[in-house]
C-alpha cells in the first residue's frame, strides 16, 4: 500500500496506473513529475514499479468484508471476493493489464473491508474529539438533545445463549431435497448449525429434514460424507431479495465424526475469518444496561413463596432508592407487614384480573395509637364497590403522615429464573457458569410471585385526595381495610441490590448521640449517627426536621469528646446533603472551610487506630449469591420502560430504550409509529427535541446520589374509524394543576388517556466485572467492536424510568367511577389490539 508520504502524489500514481508496462513510462513520468524534486521522483518511480509487479497471492475476503463472498475464477486460480471486489479487480485488470501488487492492495482495501471500515471510524472519532475540544465554553454550558429520534430496543433479562461460536464463512452447498439437489451457500457456520443464502426460492416448512452437502469443503478436505449431513430447519428470514435458512445438524450415525471435523476446521479457522459476535454483543450491551437500572431502581419487588397453600413474603430486593417503600410498611417494631397488605385474597383478585398486565393501585396510610403503628390499604378494586367508603377512604388517609399510593403488579416467577446462563461460548469460556449454591436454591424453592411495588405518590397528588369529604362518623367503616396485629409475624427480610461500590470511602456504623443546632437556634434537637466515614455521617432524628439540602448545621459530639482532647468537638459544621421522607434521617456533609475540618481529622484518626473493631456499613451478605438469584429472578418478568440518556461531548442523545420479555403499555403505544420492530419511535414524546432538552437540562445539574427528578406524561388517544391519533403533554407544560386537572377529565371522558411517571436521575460507571467475560471474548476477535461497545457504555449519563399511573390519575382529580370504569375497558381493548399486532 502506497505509503503516507507519497500519499499528496496520488494523483500521479492514478495516472501512471495504465503506463506502468508500456514502452513510453519513462517519457509520461518525466512529464508528469518534471517540478518535483529528484528524490520525490526517484521514490515515486520505485513505488510504481513494486505496484507493477506480478502478483501470485490468492484474495480471500471471507469474513473480511460487509458482502456476500463467492468464488471467482481467474487464470486457473479461485479467488473468493464480494461484489464490490470483483468490480474493483476487473477495473483494475483494464488499467494495469494484469494481476499486479498494486490491484492486490486496491482489493484488500475496499471500502466495506471490516478493517477500512474501523480505521475511518477511528479517525473521525478523533477528529470529531478535536473539534469538540476547540469548541468555546459557552458551548459546553448548553447540552443539547440529538435530532434523531429514533431509538433502539435493547432487550433485558432475556440472554442469547450460544453453546457453540458460530463463524461467518461463505461455502457452496447442495441441499438434497425430495430427490433432486439444489445449489445455496453458507452465510455463518457453527458446529451444531449453519445459516443458508438460497440461490433460488424454495418452499420447506420449518421442522422438515434435508440433507446438505458441503461441496465447497469437499474440494479442500477427504470428508467422506456421500450421503450428506442431515440437518433440520428451524426458521426462515427474507433479507430483501434474499432467502435464509436457519439450520441445526441433526444426530446420526457420522455425527460424532463430522462435528469433531467442524470444531478442528473452526478452531484452526476463526483467526483468519471472521467470528459471529452478534449474540454476545447483544448480551453484553444487555447486561451492561440492567447494571445502570438495578442500583436506580425505586420500585419495591416482594418476593412471595407459597407453602402449605399460602403465600409467605420471605423477602424483599432494596436500594438506595426503594428503602422509602420498604420503611413505609415497618411496624413500630421493625417488622415487615406484607403478609397482611399482601394477602391470599388480594393476590387471587388481582391474579384473576381480565388483563395480562396483572396491576392495581394499592393505597395506603398508617396510624398511630399508644406507640402502635396500625396500617390501612386498599386497592382501587376494593374501592371501587362502594363511592362513599373510597371518598372517606382518600380524604382521611391522605391527611396522614404515611399516606402512600402505589402501583401494584404480580407477576408469576419459577426458581429457574434465577440462574444466569453463560452468554459466551463453551470453548471460549474457560469454565462453566458455576451456578447457584445449594444453599440459595433450598431459599428460593418455594418462590411463585412477585409483587412490585412502585412509589406514584407525591405531595401535589395529596392535595388532591386531601379535597374528598370526611363524615366523622362513618370513621369507623374504614375498618374493614385496617390490618389486625398478628402476634408471630412471619419475617420478611430485606436484601441489599449488590453493584458497584462508587463511594470514595467506606463507611462504618456506630450509634452515638449528637446534638444539632444552627447559626439561629443554638440546642435545637438531639438525635444520633448511623454510620460515618471520615468526610460525613448519617444521623436520625427522633423528630421531622424542617432541614433541607444545602443548610448548614452544627453538630456536637459529647460521648465523642470524652475519649479525645486532641480535637474540640463542637459546633462541628455539617452540610445537609440529603433528607429521607419521613424528615427523620439525614445525610451530612464535612462543610470544609479555610481551616481544616476538625470532624474530620478526628475521625480520619479513630478509623485509623480502629479500623479492625469498626464495623463496615456494607456488611457481607447473609447469603452469598442471594442478591444476584433475585436480581436475575426481577429482570425475567419486568416490564418497565425505560430510556437512556448517553452524554456525546457536549450533547445529550436520547437513542436506546430497554424491554424486558414483556412489553409495558408505553412500549406498545409508541410501536404504532415504528416500523422496525427493533426500534422504538421516540418523536411523539421528545416532542423534536424540546422534551429531551429539558431532560438534559435537569440532568446536567443533577449529583449521582440525587434522589430522581419526577415528570408526569399524559398520552391521549383519538381514534376514528379510519385514524387513531396520539398526543403528548408533559406536567411542566400546564399553566397550573387546575388547567391539569380538566385536560384529564376531558380526555376521561370522550378519548383514552394514559399516563405515567417519570423518574430522571443521574447513573453511575458502568460495572466492567460484570461483563467481563464477554468483553474479553469480543476483544479476543474484533478489538475494535470491544471498544465501541465499551464506549457506549461509558457514555451512558442518566436514565428515565416510567411507570404506568393511567388507573389513579382519574380518581386522583375527582372522576365517577362509570367514567373511571369505561375508561379502564377503553385502555384495555386498544393495548388488547396492539398486543396482537406485535410478531
Amino acid at each position: 500500500m502506497t505509503t503516507a508520504d507519497l500519499q499528496e502524489y496520488i494523483g500521479v500514481i492514478e495516472r501512471m496506473k495504465s503506463s506502468l508496462n508500456s514502452a513510453d513510462f519513462d517519457q509520461v513520468f518525466s512529464l508528469l513529475t518534471s517540478d518535483l524534486p529528484k528524490s520525490k521522483q526517484f521514490l515515486l518511480k520505485m513505488e510504481l514499479k513494486r505496484m507493477a509487479q506480478p502478483c501470485n497471492f490468492y484474495i480471500d475476503l471471507r469474513g473480511h468484508v460487509d458482502g456476500d463472498v463467492r468464488a471467482y475464477e481467474h487464470q486457473g486460480k479461485t479467488h473468493y471476493m464480494d461484489a464490490n471486489a470483483v468490480n474493483v479487480f476487473e477495473r483494475g485488470l483494464k488499467q494495469y493489464g494484469a494481476y499486479t501488487v498494486g490491484l492486490y492492495e486496491e482489493v484488500m482495501n475496499t471500502e466495506n473491508n471490516f478493517r477500512v471500515m474501523h480505521r475511518k471510524q477511528t479517525e473521525q472519532r478523533v477528529k470529531t474529539a478535536l473539534q469538540q475540544s476547540g469548541s468555546s465554553e459557552a458551548e459546553a454550558e448548553e447540552p443539547s438533545a440529538v435530532h434523531n429520534q429514533y431509538a433502539r430496543i435493547i432487550p433485558i433479562g432475556n440472554y442469547t445463549v450460544r453453546r457453540d461460536e458460530r463463524m461467518h464463512f461463505s461455502i457452496d452447498v447442495e441441499l438434497e431435497l425430495a430427490g433432486k439437489r439444489y445449489r445455496a451457500s453458507t452465510s455463518d457456520l457453527s458446529v451444531s448449525g449453519c445459516k443458508l443464502k438460497l440461490q433460488q426460492p424454495l418452499q420447506l416448512e420449518p421442522g422438515q429434514q434435508v440433507r446438505l452437502h458441503f461441496t465447497g469443503l469437499e474440494q479442500e478436505y477427504m470428508l467422506g460424507f456421500a450421503a450428506g449431513i442431515l440437518y433440520q430447519l428451524i426458521d426462515t428470514e427474507q433479507q430483501g431479495a434474499n432467502l435464509y435458512w436457519r439450520m441445526q445438524r441433526l444426530p446420526g450415525n457420522d455425527e460424532q465424526q463430522f462435528a469433531t471435523f467442524l470444531q478442528k476446521f473452526i478452531s484452526g479457522n476463526k483467526r483468519r475469518y471472521k467470528v459471529n459476535l452478534d449474540s454476545v454483543s447483544q448480551s453484553l450491551l444487555s447486561k451492561g444496561y440492567e447494571q445502570f437500572y438495578l442500583p436506580k431502581l425505586s420500585s419495591l419487588p416482594v418476593y412471595i413463596a407459597v407453602r402449605d397453600g399460602a403465600p409467605l413474603p420471605l423477602c424483599a430486593l432494596t436500594t438506595d432508592f426503594n428503602k422509602a417503600s420498604w420503611q413505609h410498611f415497618l411496624d413500630e417494631q421493625h417488622q415487615a407487614v406484607f403478609n397482611t397488605v399482601l394477602s391470599v385474597r388480594r393476590l387471587k383478585a388481582i391474579l384473576q384480573l381480565p388483563q395480562q398486565d396483572k396491576s392495581t393501585i394499592l393505597y395506603s396510610f398508617t396510624h398511630a395509637v399508644k406507640g402502635k403503628l396500625f396500617f390501612y390499604t386498599a386497592t382501587s378494586e376494593e374501592l371501587l364497590e362502594d363511592d362513599a367508603l373510597r371518598q372517606l377512604f382518600f380524604g382521611f388517609g391522605a391527611t396522614k403522615a404515611g399516606w402512600r399510593v402505589f402501583q401494584l403488579n404480580i407477576q408469576r416467577v419459577s426458581p429457574a429464573m434465577a440462574e444466569m446462563p453463560s452468554t459466551v461460548p463453551e470453548a471460549d469460556n474457560g469454565q462453566k457458569n458455576a451456578g447457584l449454591s445449594s444453599l440459595i436454591k433450598q431459599y428460593i424453592q418455594d418462590i411463585r410471585y412477585i409483587a412490585t411495588l412502585s412509589d406514584i405518590s407525591s405531595d401535589r397528588s395529596t392535595d388532591w385526595y386531601q379535597n374528598y369529604p370526611v363524615d366523622q362518623q362513618l370513621l369507623k367503616n374504614l375498618a374493614r381495610f385496617g390490618h389486625k396485629k398478628t402476634p408471630q409475624q412471619p419475617p420478611c427480610e430485606a436484601v441489599a441490590m449488590q453493584y458497584v461500590n462508587l463511594r470514595s470511602e467506606s463507611r462504618y456504623l456506630y450509634k452515638t448521640s449528637i446534638a444539632i443546632s444552627d447559626k439561629e437556634q443554638p440546642a435545637l434537637l438531639t438525635g444520633h449517627s448511623r454510620d460515618f466515614s471520615s468526610k460525613g455521617l448519617q444521623l436520625e432524628t427522633t423528630l421531622p426536621v424542617r432541614f433541607q439540602k444545602g443548610d448548614v448545621l452544627l453538630l456536637d459530639l459529647p460521648d465523642m469528646q470524652k475519649i479525645s482532647n486532641k480535637y474540640p468537638l463542637t459546633a462541628l459544621p455539617y452540610e445537609v446533603m440529603a433528607v429521607s421522607k419521613s424528615r427523620t434521617i439525614m445525610n451530612l456533609r464535612a462543610h470544609e472551610g479555610a481551616e481544616p475540618h476538625t470532624g474530620r481529622l478526628f475521625f480520619q484518626q479513630l478509623i485509623q487506630n480502629n479500623r479492625a473493631k469498626l464495623t463496615p456499613a456494607e456488611e457481607s451478605p447473609r447469603y452469598p449469591g442471594l442478591s444476584t438469584a433475585l436480581r436475575n429472578m426481577y429482570l425475567n418478568v419486568q416490564n418497565h420502560f425505560t430510556l437512556y440518556l448517553h452524554r456525546k461531548g457536549i450533547r445529550y442523545e436520547v437513542n436506546t430504550v430497554t424491554q424486558g420479555n414483556n412489553p409495558a403499555s408505553l412500549h406498545l403505544l409508541l410501536s404504532l409509529f415504528s416500523a422496525d420492530i427493533n426500534k422504538q419511535d421516540l418523536a411523539l414524546i421528545l416532542q423534536n427535541n424540546a422534551a429531551s432538552l429539558h431532560f438534559a437540562q435537569h440532568l446536567k445539574q443533577m449529583k449521582r446520589l440525587e434522589a430522581p427528578k419526577s415528570y408526569e406524561m399524559f398520552l391521549v388517544v383519538s381514534q376514528t374509524d379510519d385514524t387513531t391519533e396520539l398526543s403528548c403533554m408533559f406536567d411542566y407544560e400546564f399553566r397550573d394543576e387546575q388547567h391539569k386537572r380538566q385536560f384529564v377529565l376531558n380526555a376521561l371522558q370522550h378519548k383514552i388517556i394514559f399516563s405515567y411517571r417519570l423518574q430522571l436521575c443521574r447513573t453511575g460507571r458502568p460495572d466492567v466485572d460484570f461483563i467481563a467475560a464477554e468483553l474479553n471474548y469480543i476483544s479476543a476477535y474484533a478489538i475494535h467492536k470491544a471498544k465501541v461497545l465499551e464506549e457506549e457504555l461509558w457514555s451512558v449519563a442518566g436514565m428515565i424510568d416510567a411507570v404506568d399511573i393511567s388507573a389513579e390519575v382519574g380518581w386522583r382529580y375527582g372522576a365517577a367511577s362509570d367514567v373511571y370504569q369505561r375508561q379502564q375497558q377503553r385502555q384495555q381493548s386498544l393495548l388488547n389490539k396492539l398486543q396482537q399486532a406485535v410478531p
